[in-house]
């Protein structure tokens, strides 16, 4: 740039190697930039002599100190285990929660996005749900976001994931491993990223067994224990013959065994069944319920910090804990059967 040209904010951005918009962005603290760019920016901003028209100021004194949060049902003990975490290790870090629910609808997930943006949040927390990639995406050019459920990268984003492909390939191969081959799976929600990636270990499981799967076994569910109900009543009344249940998640498999009890079968002495996520009340059930673990205790404190580091400091780096397999009484052996 000639000495006496005035710099300007694109002067700035090619120095910093971004955008003129994301140094209009962190100029105006309006939306989040992340600590590495405004690094950038800053020093670009010293070198050029640009002058803003507006003083510049920190980021703390723009910030709401409130964070959003996307759950799916507000009543679900899987979803009061993580926001109740969540919350605690936010109050600790000095903010407030704000929630909207998207009951696994996309329009209603997206009109709660909406609304957590409209109330200024910091950042947003996306646990589970239908939202678009793209609209996810879009979004994190605004603020920080993290997400439980969703494989989404980008600058502004962290995806917490677990394996689920490996959970659903565990508890399938845990029946397998009992002697059972006519193992019914009742699905989660269609097309939502966990149903698929549950149903992918399912079908890997068969796979090493060289087992082929009868279509007539597979139900879809949406992870409630009136579905879960329903879909195993369909699959008794339609005479095929199952040894064994891996449902979605335990609310299904709840279901699953109250409709097998309604019909006079035993669990697991006449069919077994596994659930997955690990609730609370899982233990409790009778018989209590095998189920793949989730680190539900530890999803919403690994959130919190998340989020709050990329709030303060752009950090994105957090890892989710394995699935575990939980043996209880709800499943056993066929061998030694008259099955």
């Amino acid at each position: 740039m000639k000495n006496k040209e005035k710099a300007t904010v694109y002067h700035v951005a090619k120095l910093a190697g971004v955008s003129p918009s994301t140094v209009s962005r962190f100029l105006n603290r309006t939306t989040f930039v992340s600590n590495s760019k405004r690094l950038r920016i800053e020093s670009a901003i010293k070198s050029t002599g640009y002058k803003p028209k507006f003083g510049m100021q920190q980021d703390d004194n723009r910030r709401s100190m409130t964070i959003g949060a996307i759950i799916q049902h507000p009543d679900s003990p899987y979803t009061c285990t993580i926001v109740n975490d969540l919350e605690k290790t936010l109050i600790k870090k000095g903010y407030s929660l704000i929630m909207a629910s998207g009951h696994w609808q996309r329009k209603l997930c997206t009109h709660a996005l909406e609304y957590l943006i409209k109330s200024n949040v910091d950042g947003i927390i996306i646990i589970t749900g239908s939202l678009d990639t793209e609209v996810i995406l879009n979004t994190s050019q605004k603020m920080p976001i993290v997400t439980v459920g969703y494989d989404v990268k980008g600058d502004n984003i962290c995806s917490l994931n677990l394996d689920n492909v490996m959970g659903g390939y565990i508890a399938t191969r845990h029946l397998l491993q009992l002697g059972h081959q006519n193992i019914a799976h009742i699905k989660g929600i269609t097309g939502q990223p966990d149903t698929l990636a549950r149903f992918e270990g399912y079908k890997k499981a068969h796979a090493e067994f060289d087992l082929k799967i009868n279509p007539k076994l597979l139900k879809q569910g949406d992870f409630s224990m009136d579905v879960g109900y329903e879909k195993t009543i369909e699959l008794i009344d339609a005479n095929i013959y199952f040894s064994a249940i891996f449902a979605a998640n335990d609310l299904t498999a709840y279901g699953a065994i109250k409709a097998l009890t309604d019909r006079g079968l035993r669990v697991p002495e006449d069919v077994s069944v596994i659930g997955f996520d690990d609730l609370p009340t899982s233990k409790y059930f009778t018989p209590a319920l095998t189920t793949l673990r989730q680190p539900i205790e530890e999803i919403g404190t690994l959130c919190a910090y998340s989020i709050h580091n990329s709030v303060v400091n752009g950090d994105y780096k957090a890892k989710m804990p394995p699935i575990d397999l939980v043996v209880r009484q709800s499943t056993m052996s066929r061998f030694n059967t008259d099955n």
